[in-house]
């Protein structure tokens, strides 16, 4: 996928720049989990019915460079700073998930 498919992706999936994800209250393991396979599935250019969310993302063969673009189509989608290694850390859509609603309760406290 060039920068340029990268960045239509990221418009696609974010929605606009300037328009923040919801708020702690209406994020859901789910719902960010639904979002995420939506997400890897852009970039893998599949069908999401084909992502598996217990897959490590590495074996998708997604490389550093998409983990930070994913990284940063989440800070804008959930208006919040994400340190990139929490992809590497949580290697899974469905570990990441998790985290990822820990780490907004954290930032809402």
């Amino acid at each position: 996928m060039s920068g340029t498919d990268i960045a239509t992706a990221t418009t696609d999936l974010a929605g606009d720049p300037g328009d923040a994800g919801p708020g702690i209250d209406t994020h859901t393991v789910d719902s960010l989990r639904t979002w995420l396979v939506d997400c890897v599935a852009a970039h893998l250019e599949r069908p999401a019915d084909t992502v598996d969310t217990a897959v490590k993302l590495s074996d998708y063969g997604l490389d550093s460079l998409y983990v930070l673009a994913v990284a940063a189509e989440l800070e804008d989608y959930l208006d919040i700073s994400l340190d990139p290694t929490v992809m590497w850390d949580n290697p899974t859509i469905d570990a990441l998930s998790e985290a990822l609603i820990e780490e907004l309760a954290a930032q809402d406290a």
